[in-house]
């Protein structure tokens, strides 16, 4: 993916004394900061979602993918979404459009029950 961030003359000026500082590009530090300070998926909710996982598989009977943590799963779909293309990912958008607009018209039908 490819951003472009719009700075002021004093922001780039920082951004540009900050990473000779470090001895890196200013995209290359600009990079490492969003890395660092993106909010992620902590280690207990990682251990949470694996352990509900774990009771819906046991629960259903069921073993959907036996001993693949969540967090290689997530590390997996990203790689995935990162090698695709413009027309994949907006063909996978209109997916998901479809799909919750075929929802929505039905969910009279729909009975969902609430897990965990």
């Amino acid at each position: 993916m490819s951003l472009t961030i719009d700075l002021t003359p004093n922001e780039e000026a920082q951004l540009s004394e900050a990473a000779k500082h470090v001895g890196l590009a200013p995209a290359e530090l600009a990079k490492k900061l969003l890395q660092e300070h993106l909010p992620g998926i902590t280690t207990n909710e990682i251990d949470d979602l694996d352990a509900k996982l774990h009771a819906w598989q046991q629960q259903d009977g069921t073993q959907l993918m036996p001993d693949v943590p969540t967090q290689l799963l997530f590390a997996q779909w990203a790689a995935e979404d990162a090698q695709m293309t413009d027309a994949e990912r907006q063909a996978e958008d209109h997916l998901w459009e479809d799909l919750e607009k075929g929802l929505a018209e039905n969910s009279h039908v729909l009975q969902l029950r609430r897990l965990g």
